[in-house]
């Protein structure tokens, strides 16, 4: 097999959506000819991990782990002032000053120079042939891009997000970001050689003068191992609708809980039959609304259980971020949403990234974000009427397309194009 250097700062036991993508590339490249060693974050913040993420690692899968530098200096001088300050207190006050302070290209800055060490002497045990690294955070490039020159090996990026601001309230830059980054982007990019994008959208909008001659967009999927085959049929009376996924300044499901406060004020009948069942963020947002006798906040919850959450469900729904997301991405949560085989709400812009891909496959409502007297309507029909008035079927041909075996080939594709250092 050849072997490729996998940077991946949000892998297993982190919890956040960009670690799915990660592990699930790594755990299918084997069966495309390819074996990758992960270098990712040792012993990262608590309250960000789900520990059950650890046992969806393919057995097998070689994990290293480098510190953050700021971590590994405190680590080193408590015993030696643990008469003055807790060892523990002193190494996390070492630890988020460095990351407040440290934070060009973001705050995983001070990540970068045990994580370039770790890499060169793993290269140097065992050659790879590749280097893949993925962003957010930035840093990972800057790491990828250093130990490529440090080898000679060459190296491939792939953006999930935009590494520029996107002028949307949960990616904002500092002022010396703002100065520095383009330049940092654009020594990684003259120098990568390749370059991969969640989508075609995503492609077109990173700097085109300055991008390598190999270019790939591959989207998020889904697993089918995940979902067992045939979708399970809801277990709940009446209509369920189910969200999975985060809440954050300009992405999560206000057009819904705006809906179901509008039919709530409106006396619909419809409310007798309707659930919603929220799981990802912080309960307490539909008593805000008003609705709390409506919707079902579980908080955050392990994956299996969302998936489980899925299936049950006569439909799920699905925003999209604001901005030039709202055109540009596609969540991450779609891909599952689809391979549940449950049909799917969704508020996306027509044209977009999203509604290109319901098209597609089928089985999905779209409505125009901020419309919550349609999605409401939406929901009416549903509760009254059922599934099969408003969603058609789905196109499991077309669904394919999505899976993750199928897409880490096109990562293998890539992979194998610029180990051979095509010009």
């Amino acid at each position: 097999m050849k072997k490729v250097l996998f940077i991946a700062y949000l892998y297993p036991p982190i919890f956040n959506s960009g670690t799915r993508r990660s592990l699930e590339f790594v755990n299918h490249l084997p069966d495309h000819g390819w074996e990758p060693t992960v270098l990712t974050l040792q012993d990262p913040d608590p309250g960000s991990c789900d520990a059950s993420l650890l046992d969806e690692v393919r057995p097998g899968t070689r994990v290293e782990r480098a510190p953050y530098s700021g971590v590994s200096v405190a680590r080193r001088l408590a015993p030696l002032l643990a008469r003055l300050v807790p060892p523990q207190r002193l190494v996390d006050a070492i630890a988020w000053r460095t990351k407040r302070f440290w934070n060009v290209p973001d705050e995983c800055a001070s990540w970068a120079p045990a994580a370039v060490a770790r890499g060169i002497a793993l290269h140097r045990a065992t050659p790879f042939d590749a280097i893949y690294a993925t962003g957010w955070p930035w840093t990972a490039f800057l790491v990828a891009e250093k130990i490529s020159r440090a080898t000679g090996v060459p190296f491939i990026v792939d953006y999930r997000d935009l590494w520029k601001p996107a002028e949307v309230a949960w990616d904002q830059a500092t002022w010396l970001q703002r100065r520095i980054n383009p330049l940092l982007e654009a020594r990684v990019l003259r120098r990568a050689a390749g370059v991969i994008a969640t989508t075609g959208a995503f492609l077109r909008l990173l700097p085109q003068d300055q991008l390598p001659r190999h270019q790939f967009a591959i989207t998020n999927g889904f697993d089918e191992k995940d979902f067992g085959g045939a979708a399970a049929a809801p277990t709940a009376d009446g209509v369920r609708i189910v969200y999975t996924g985060v809440w954050r300044p300009g992405y999560g499901p206000v057009d819904l809980y705006e809906a179901v406060k509008l039919l709530k004020a409106q006396g619909s009948p419809c409310l007798a039959r309707l659930k919603i069942v929220m799981a990802g963020f912080a309960p307490g947002r539909a008593r805000e609304y008003g609705i709390e006798d409506h919707v079902e906040e579980l908080g955050r919850v392990p994956h299996a259980e969302a998936i489980a959450l899925m299936r049950g469900a006569d439909a799920l729904y699905l925003p999209v971020s604001k901005g030039v997301y709202e055109v540009a991405s596609i969540p991450g949560k779609l891909f599952e949403y689809l391979g549940s085989r449950r049909p799917v709400l969704v508020s996306a812009q027509a044209g977009s990234e999203v509604a290109q891909v319901i098209a597609h496959t089928g089985g999905a409502v779209r409505l125009e974000p901020d419309d919550s007297v349609a999605l409401a309507h939406a929901i009416e029909q549903l509760c009254l009427s059922g599934p099969g008035a408003i969603f058609a079927p789905r196109d499991e041909a077309a669904l394919q397309d999505y899976t993750r075996g199928r897409l880490t080939g096109k990562l293998a594709l890539a992979l194998d194009t610029v180990a051979a250092r095509l010009p």
